[in-house]
């Protein structure tokens, strides 16, 4: 049996990298093809995906900077999620208890999060996550 060997920092600097590189539309597309339309709008904090699928399309960006926020936080998420593990791997991340995040879900504070100190939580127990 092989074992494949993933480079846990080198995925994670990757995801960082492509967060900060790529326009909201390919976030938005890349959101919706592996995590789906209800977790993405959830997990963004938006009332349903009409507005992620309009970004995804080119129509528009987020305008709230807290929003396009989130969306650069989420994408890097679920990259580096997906890239070690699978895209439902990266989908049940989001949704289950965690307990650096006081057994709240990722896409629960990742949904209201204003506070870059927020995000940050979330996005060190993604990383504690993927190291673990």
């Amino acid at each position: 049996m092989s074992s494949v060997s993933i480079d846990f920092t080198r995925v994670w600097e990757d995801a960082h990298k492509a967060s900060v590189t790529e326009p909201a539309h390919v976030k938005a597309a890349f959101l919706l093809s592996v995590i789906g339309p209800r977790i993405a709008a959830a997990a963004l904090g938006l009332s349903d995906a009409r507005q992620l699928k309009r970004w995804a399309a080119g129509e528009t960006e987020p305008r709230e900077h807290h929003v396009a926020v989130r969306l650069d936080a989420l994408y890097w998420i679920v990259r580096a999620v997906e890239g070690c593990y699978s895209p439902s791997v990266a989908a049940r991340f989001l949704r289950s208890a965690n307990p650096q995040l006081d057994d709240e879900a990722p896409l629960v504070v990742l949904a209201s999060a204003e506070n870059p100190d927020v995000i940050r939580r979330v996005l060190v127990s993604t990383r504690a996550f993927l190291e673990g």
